[in-house]
């Protein structure tokens, strides 16, 4: 990787070309209607592109003012190649950082995952559909739960690792966060991210398994202290516990899912073998289903078959199991929640234009049994009401609008599969039905 010196020109570079398309668009203010359009489209592009940059420029100016790489201990490194049964294609890379600025560095980093605009249509579409409250930032909420208090902090993107300039290495709990850290970087060497984005549920999954296992190195290095000195002192930070409770239902469980069900499933994998373990990163599990039901199948399941919409989507994702039970586990009963959606057969939202400066989104679902597919629907017809402030209930098929001029419908395309939209106009539902 290039050193931030390096980087700083380049990301500079980048910075006054996306500004000199934007400048180029304006001057293009007199062109003819029919290339507005277009121009707005290429405009809006840019714009979000250089937001990103100037993100990255901002991380990478405070790295060079004060960072640099942190020396590994031999030991740590031994020791993880010893308990993955593999060897660092190359040397691990830990950065030391500000604690201030890391979170510059995961903001950035999370926004370059998904590409210019595709955490703020991801934004849209999660308050559409429910996952995230009106007010609800997704980019500012998935920043904060992974730098405030964090330790150590793996960058996904780079296959690098970050630790902040409070890190003590004589710290038993601070060498567990840098062994957990590095046990990602050796995964990301051997077993990279594939070259295309494979989807939000895929890439759930993914991480799980990736993060699952790193925790589960950083717990295995802790019960080792506590046999070797009796205990270990734990540095209990209230704080954290506190943000996680203050943020959306959706955000918290996407934080803990790698935490408990990934964990889970990379402790059976280790206590099996090096043979088990390294097979499922060979072959990943596509879905969030395959991490909480390791039995079912690794592979995704084929896209489901959508109505035609009026333009282009913005987007088209999948929210897997994980993604239904924790749009239903804050309606009620988590038991419930958690009973419907492991009836999760496949599942496709869209996020299409509505109207001149509007989006509606459209999610279908599919479920292994009619019943299921009942309890869903029930569930969903009790939020639409509850969104547009009636105390009677919804019935199938019927459009209900809320204060904020929304447009709501929840109806069964067929026996095992429910289908919800949220959108700006009813012309738009009445289209797609």
């Amino acid at each position: 990787m290039a050193s931030p010196k390096t980087l700083l020109p380049l990301l500079l570079g980048g910075v006054i070309g996306a500004g000199g398309i934007l400048q180029g668009l304006h001057w293009k203010s007199s062109a003819r209607p029919d290339d507005l359009v277009e121009m707005e489209e290429r405009l809006r592009d840019a714009e979000e592109e250089l937001g990103i940059l100037r993100r990255e420029n901002e991380s990478l100016r405070s790295l060079a003012q004060g960072g640099g790489e942190m020396a590994v201990p031999g030991e740590l490194i031994q020791r993880i190649e010893k308990e993955l049964g593999l060897r660092f294609l190359s040397s691990p890379v830990v950065h030391q950082i500000a604690g201030e600025e890391l979170r510059d560095r995961v903001g950035a980093a999370m926004e370059s995952r998904f590409g210019p605009a595709g955490i703020d249509d991801r934004q849209d579409a999660y308050r559409m559909i429910g996952w995230l409250g009106p007010d609800d930032g997704l980019l500012a909420q998935l920043t904060v739960v992974r730098a405030v208090g964090a330790r150590a902090w793996f960058d996904d993107v780079s296959g690098e690792a970050w630790v902040t300039d409070r890190f003590d290495p004589e710290s038993i709990p601070d060498q567990a966060a840098l062994v957990r850290v590095l046990a990602r970087i050796l995964l990301h060497q051997h077993f990279p991210p594939p070259p295309a984005y494979p989807g939000d549920d895929a890439s759930r999954a993914r991480e799980a398994l990736h993060k699952g296992t790193g925790a589960g190195a950083e717990s295995r290095f802790l019960a080792a202290g506590a046999r070797a000195f009796g205990f270990v002192p734990m540095d209990e930070k209230p704080e954290i516990a506190q943000l996680l409770a203050s943020l959306s239902p959706f955000i918290q469980g996407l934080t803990m899912f790698p935490v408990i069900e990934g964990k889970g499933l990379a402790d059976t994998l280790y206590v099996e073998g090096e043979q088990t373990l390294h097979a499922a990163f060979r072959n990943p599990p596509q879905s969030t289903r395959a991490i909480i039901l390791p039995a079912e199948p690794a592979a995704a399941p084929v896209p489901l078959d959508l109505p035609d919409v009026p333009e282009e989507p913005y987007l088209s994702e999948s929210a897997g199991q994980l993604g239904l039970r924790l749009w239903l586990e804050p309606m009620g009963d988590a038991e419930v929640a958690s009973v419907v959606s492991a009836s999760w057969k496949n599942d496709r939202y869209l996020l299409v234009p509505d109207g001149d400066a509007s989006a509606a989104v459209l999610w279908d679902v599919e479920l292994d049994s009619e019943e299921a597919a009942d309890s869903l629907e029930s569930a969903a017809l009790k939020y639409i009401a509850s969104q547009a402030g009636r105390d009677t209930g919804a019935r199938i098929g019927e459009i209900l609008s809320t204060p904020a001029k929304r447009h709501l419908r929840v109806t069964r395309p067929a026996a095992g599969r429910v289908r919800f939209i949220n959108a700006a106009t009813p012309e738009f539902i009445r289209g797609v039905e």
